[in-house]
């Protein structure tokens, strides 16, 4: 239901110019993904114009444990369901900053949801940190997440923290998008 609400050819050309504007910002890749089995689904994403950056496209998925928009879904869980779902995940070693112990990672949920702020400082991938914000639904449910990343070289894990009320801003609009 999340996927088809975000995903209205209707509202995609006004979502991306929304992407867009946040990139021309910022200066960094931004991307919205919504869950989808135990990943997160890319649906619409919008690259920095720097040289370098990782490639990932719509439609490509990336894991929930070490990812900024993944660690915020599942910090957004009801604690139960969150609980069984870590139990079940692979919590695969991506990085050297990878949090692959269950205690370890439901303490950093907490925190993520205490600030409703996903973060990833280089535990997807070395070098690259991330800050993930909730696109809400009129009741209040998050339905998708909209995320910036960037390389350690260029955006500092404090810059990208510094880009939270941005996103929030853009969160705001994408979430009118789907009234």
């Amino acid at each position: 239901l999340a996927l088809q609400a975000v995903s209205n050819q209707g509202q995609s050309s006004e979502r991306h110019a929304i992407l867009e504007g946040v990139v021309r910002d910022i200066g960094e890749t931004c991307n919205i993904t919504v869950p989808a089995a135990t990943s997160m689904l890319y649906l619409d994403r919008v690259e920095s114009e720097w040289p370098l950056r990782i490639q990932l496209p719509p439609g490509s998925t990336v894991p929930l444990h070490c990812t900024a928009s993944g660690k915020l879904f599942l910090a957004n869980l009801p604690r139960t369901r969150r609980d069984r779902i870590i139990e079940k995940l692979p919590l695969e070693k991506k990085s050297k900053n990878t949090i692959t112990e269950i205690d370890a990672l439901s303490v950093e949920l907490d925190k993520i949801a205490a600030s409703g702020i996903g973060t990833d400082n280089e535990e997807f991938i070395q070098g690259l940190v991330a800050v993930a914000v909730p696109i809400r639904a009129k009741n209040g449910r998050m339905i998708a997440t909209l995320a910036t990343h960037g390389p350690v070289i260029r955006m500092s894990f404090d810059v990208a923290l510094g880009h939270v009320e941005r996103l929030r801003q853009a969160a705001e609009e994408l979430a009118k998008g789907l009234e």
